[in-house]
């Protein structure tokens, strides 16, 4: 069965805490692709590491023994896209295989990543030939920026589509796939619908599980999201408007609704910057409603009530509805609540995961609706 929704998350802190307070009647209908980011020049100073023998697949463990731990839903993805294709780990298992058999050794059922864009490397290929399925409910296909390239010439897309399924002994109905449009800020949205929409006419007639299309609309700075200091401002959420467009016109498709949750692809979320700006990225119709702050410099708590009421003062808001809504809330009230960088890209998250959901469920039924009325 389709997901409702498809998440491309980091694979960091904040996002395992956002899925600890999730309801587990939105983490059932979820599957997110955790994305593995690289070994960070922080985490590789930390004492266990430096001391390890084996810092690669340390880190990897740790990734996979915070996924068991934190997600309540059925099942993940799992890739490590920013990696070097032919990345191992110590033992010169390819660092993807690695990963897979230690979600599932932690007890996790997880559907495999395979990227187009990555198959010309000769031991990412053999890797991804080689890996144990068993036990798989399925293999998803990562079509990113070589493969929407390649959906100009058809006869050169088939070929690759054609000769992933062959060389991984894959049949259609066992994948599905990502079509992964990345960072949208700034291509205009009639470009994204032409490029996706050529990619799906391609793929509509090769019976695949579901077929998810994703994408950010957010900034990598919330400066280049809201200019004045202190003010708000919203953000179209390119990636939903995409969907819709798309869903009505290819209803014939089990086409699922992915994006980057609430920090695209290349967010600066993970540099550490004391001048950084405090500010909340609050999911709505369509769009982001930001709140940006000043710099944080001069701590956190002085002025985090003030970018909380403008969220919590607005026709968006929605008290109660997620554990991060209800931090906003206390926030904006004065109420002591845990700061930080990372502290606030969770409450963030908790919102939209929740709030995606409901989205697309309501314009599934807006849609069933209108069908109905029109073969009445």
């Amino acid at each position: 069965m389709a997901p409702t929704y498809l998440p491309i998350l980091k694979s960091l802190t904040s996002e395992y805490e956002a899925s600890k307070h999730m309801d587990a009647a939105h983490a059932a209908v979820i599957h997110p692709l955790f994305d593995v980011p690289v070994i960070s020049e922080n985490r590789q100073k930390a004492k266990k590491y430096q001391n390890s023998f084996t810092p690669k697949s340390d880190y990897l463990d740790e990734v996979a023994e915070s996924i068991a731990k934190y997600w309540e839903g059925d099942l993940v993805l799992a890739d490590a896209f920013n990696w070097a294709p032919d990345a191992t780990v110590e033992t010169g298992e390819h660092a993807l295989a690695y990963l897979h058999a230690s979600l599932r050794g932690q007890g996790v059922t997880v559907a495999p990543v395979v990227g187009y864009d990555r198959w010309d490397d000769k031991l990412y290929r053999l890797a991804m030939r080689g890996l144990d399925l068993s036990g798989a409910p399925y293999v998803c296909l990562r079509l990113e920026a070589s493969a929407i390239e390649d959906a100009a010439e058809p006869d050169v897309f088939h070929d690759r589509m054609q000769e992933m399924l062959e060389d991984m002994q894959l049949s259609p109905a066992e994948c599905a796939v990502l079509l992964d449009l990345g960072d949208l800020t700034s291509k205009p949205l009639i470009d994204i619908t032409s490029d996706a929409t050529r990619a799906l006419e391609l793929l509509s007639g090769y019976g695949f599980r579901y077929i998810a299309t994703a994408g950010s609309s957010m900034p990598k700075s919330v400066d280049l999201a809201v200019k004045k200091k202190d003010s708000t401002a919203k953000v179209i959420r390119k990636e939903m408007l995409l969907w819709q467009a798309l869903r009505t016109e290819f209803s014939g498709i089990p086409l699922v609704f992915g994006d980057y949750g609430v920090r695209g692809p290349g967010s600066n979320d993970a540099i550490r910057n004391p001048n950084a700006n405090a500010k909340i990225r609050y999911t709505c119709d369509k769009a982001f409603l930001v709140s940006r702050g000043h710099s944080i410099a001069g701590g956190w708590a002085l002025q985090m009530p003030a970018v909380a009421a403008e969220i919590a003062n607005a026709k968006e808001f929605l008290p109660g509805f997620s554990w991060g809504d209800q931090v906003i809330a206390d926030c904006s009230n004065g109420l002591p609540v845990k700061n930080g960088h990372g502290k606030w890209i969770a409450y963030d998250t908790s919102h939209h995961l929740a709030f995606v959901v409901e989205e697309v469920r309501e314009f599934e039924r807006v849609l069933a609706s209108a069908t109905s009325a029109t073969t009445a």
